[in-house]
């Protein structure tokens, strides 16, 4: 089943563009505007590195004094029937009693795993590795107050950062090699909303946060010179969480929302360069990939439709592009890059999720409806060489899975 949304139109001219009023909720402006901030001027630590009250211990984080509750079995799912799908949006319901939006990762081949914030604000974690059977869900603790970021560097390997309750950032990593689950770590800082990480290779992890200055602050991992390495503030006025990408070695790139509404970026290729603002006037943070020198970043505008903008190495950003679509309000769109191709990821505001895929930079013409019921943005995951599922949470706190 194919739904058509009608296109929202791009502003006549530039000149229209500055003559609309920011505030106005129907309009999309496309052009970067100056920032009466500077945003490539660090104010200081704000508090971000200070010691502070009230900190959760390691001790406490990895065994918390009051106990959880199992998660809850989740109702059926109501979405139409096979028949009346797409052929790729089948939905399977993992269970569970999430808060905020799964986060899926795959280190390759046919492992998953995914993670969630539970209602009872410890971490749960479920794997597959091969076969069509998930495993239970695992109580992994802590005290979270966001939902889980999750990325791996090599094989046998993940990372896993969250805000605790405490707000800071705290991390758990496993490795087959180094016995499996080490514990919950605190990494510091005062944190605001949930991290971004990614990895470029198999010695190094980079996150990054929001603090509630709204600077944005990050922290890399180098195994070959001896692990985690200090905060670095990174200044900027976020108004949301950042959004981290990475092409391969040496390169990575911070997109946001700041608090003038436009979409931010901040880009590294041996060393960091300043904050550029990219225009558009975004509801909720960001969503980006990147490949190949490429990068590609989507936003929910204000007013209700998706919008996308490219980058290439040669040719530097393009213009921003009017996909459609009908979002939900405040959810964030979702992409995910592979073997050259790109698939986004949307939910309407009908609480089904929706699709459109982009191959030799042609995108399919309309928005592929995908079913499922969805309250969060979507999650979506690449593994086994071009397979690409989609996550979301449904209305009673449920993992669902669209494959």
């Amino acid at each position: 089943m194919m739904v058509h949304f009608k296109s929202l139109l791009f502003l006549a001219s530039f000149d229209l563009a500055i003559a609309a009023p920011q505030h106005e909720a129907n309009v999309f402006h496309t052009e970067p505007r100056a920032s009466r901030l500077d945003w490539n001027a660090p104010r200081g630590h704000g508090g971000f590195l200070s010691k502070r009250s009230g900190l959760h211990t390691e001790e406490y984080f990895n065994n918390p004094p009051v106990r959880r509750s199992p998660a809850s079995p989740a109702s059926p799912l109501t979405e139409p029937s096979l028949s009346t799908r797409a052929t790729s949006g089948q939905w399977e319901n993992l269970e569970g009693s999430a808060m905020w939006h799964p986060a899926p990762v795959s280190w390759g081949g046919s492992r998953m795993d995914v993670y969630y914030t539970g209602k009872d604000k410890t971490c749960k974690h479920k794997s597959r590795d091969g076969g069509s059977k998930w495993g239970g869900w695992e109580d992994m603790g802590g005290s979270l107050d966001s939902a889980p970021a999750v990325c791996s560097r090599k094989k046998d390997n993940m990372h896993v950062f969250c805000k605790g309750t405490d707000g800071q950032a705290w991390h758990r990593s496993y490795d087959t090699g180094s016995g499996g689950w080490g514990k919950w770590q605190s990494m510091g800082g005062d944190v605001k909303h949930y991290p971004s990480t990614c990895s470029w290779g198999k010695d190094h992890v980079s996150v990054y946060v929001s603090s509630g200055d709204g600077q944005c602050w990050h922290r890399k991992y180098d195994e070959a010179k001896g692990g985690w390495y200090g905060w670095e503030n990174m200044g900027g006025y976020l108004d949301g969480p950042p959004k981290t990408v990475t092409w391969g070695q040496n390169h990575s790139s911070v997109f946001c929302k700041g608090e003038d509404g436009q979409a931010w970026h901040k880009k590294y290729e041996s060393a960091w360069g300043e904050w550029e603002s990219l225009g558009g006037s975004l509801d909720g943070e960001p969503a980006a990939c990147a490949w190949n020198g490429r990068m590609d970043v989507f936003v929910k505008g204000t007013d209700g439709a998706c919008w996308h903008k490219t980058y290439k190495q040669k040719t530097g950003w393009g213009g921003w592009e009017n996909m459609g679509g009908k979002m939900k309000t405040g959810k964030a769109p979702e992409v995910v890059a592979y073997g050259g191709k790109m698939e986004v990821y949307i939910t309407g505001d009908d609480n089904a999720v929706y699709r459109r895929v982009c191959e030799n930079d042609k995108w399919t013409p309309d928005w592929e409806y995908m079913g499922g019921n969805v309250d969060t943005k979507p999650s979506a995951v690449a593994w086994d060489n071009g397979k690409v599922d989609v996550y979301g949470t449904g209305p009673d706190g449920s993992c669902r899975r669209c494959y």
